[in-house]
């Protein structure tokens, strides 16, 4: 096994480090202009949702603001801030996952639920499935594209406000209408059969 390189000095970023930690908090613009493009590239090489890639991307360097009294100047502040990128990518992607299992097993209950209030003589998966598409097409289009980002692409309620210019407690409420009135049109349906 090689050892590890040596660190690559960076006098630049440690001048702006000291002046940083000096009290000069408007010095941090010129790291956040050095290092911006890794830390953009390599939050967008897994995310790939532009959305996503600057939302982890300024929080890594909201991050190295509230952590830069544990660089040691004289090392490679760009490795320093490389590996808090990486960092906090990965714990947006465990959040992530844990958000997809918990909308996965809340999509499941609903469903269960649903069948359940509707009634045992009505406990048929494909009548339930074509009441629910039948409802589903009734929506208006805003309201189709709230529950396909929310179901489908498993989007926080955080994500959807910002592309919609809410407030996620607006967008979960909204999602919340959306909800009992598909579950009362699927009611219907099948109560029709």
């Amino acid at each position: 096994m090689e050892p590890d390189p040596l660190p690559t000095p960076t006098p630049d970023a440690d001048r702006i480090v000291e002046d940083v930690l000096a009290g000069q908090t408007a010095a941090f613009a010129g790291l956040v202009r050095l290092y911006q493009e890794s830390v953009w590239r390599i939050a967008a090489a897994l995310l790939r949702d532009r959305d996503a890639t600057e939302n982890v991307a300024q929080q890594v360097f909201v991050d190295a603001y509230l952590h830069l009294d544990q660089y040691e100047l004289g090392t490679d502040f760009g490795a320093w801030i490389r590996t808090l990128a990486r960092n906090r990518l990965r714990k947006e992607l465990r959040t992530a996952a844990r958000e997809d299992r918990r909308l996965a097993t809340y999509r499941q209950r609903l469903a269960e639920r649903l069948r359940a209030e509707a009634g045992d003589r009505h406990d048929n998966a494909d009548a339930y499935l074509a009441a629910l598409r039948g409802c589903r097409e009734s929506l208006t289009p805003r309201d189709a594209e709230l529950i396909q980002q929310r179901y489908e692409k498993g989007m926080s309620f955080d994500a959807i406000a910002a592309r919609h210019g809410q407030t996620p407690e607006a967008v979960q409420r909204m999602i919340s209408r959306i909800r009992f009135r598909l579950r009362d049109c699927i009611r219907g349906k099948l109560t029709d059969l």
